[in-house]
């Protein structure tokens, strides 16, 4: 099973933020030569609507010089308590443990007080 596949199968609209974030760790724990995680946030129009996404991120090398950035996109509709949040948390920028690490942030405290709206689950190449 494939990474991607792995991540649609345990993931669904009915998990909760800390049970998304516990798939993807265990996801993590498949070794990748050179990977990074990578946490960001805030409201973006990527769709043509402004939504809230809390993004998980597995950054790899693609073998090319370029990378795939397998992501987990939780979306939240937007108002004025998420409009000015934002941030992004790369793995090595901590010494800490990268999930303890976010689940301190201010998206993860958003996010897990708020009803999603959608996932996408998706690989993209940079």
């Amino acid at each position: 099973m494939s990474l991607l596949e792995y991540l649609q199968k345990n993931i669904s609209t009915n998990n909760s933020l800390d049970e998304i974030i516990n798939v993807f760790e265990e996801m993590c724990k498949i070794p990748i030569e050179e990977d990074l995680l990578l946490n960001e946030f805030g409201v973006y129009g990527f769709t043509g609507e402004d939504l809230f996404y809390y993004d998980l991120v597995r950054q790899y090398p693609d073998g090319e010089d370029e990378y795939y950035q397998l992501r987990v996109s939780i979306m939240f509709s937007p108002d004025e308590e998420n409009q000015y949040l934002e941030g992004t948390l790369w793995s090595d920028y901590t010494d800490e443990n990268f999930f303890d690490y976010i689940r301190k942030s201010e998206g993860y405290h958003y996010a897990k007080n708020h009803k999603l709206k959608s996932i996408d689950i998706r690989i993209d190449q940079t």
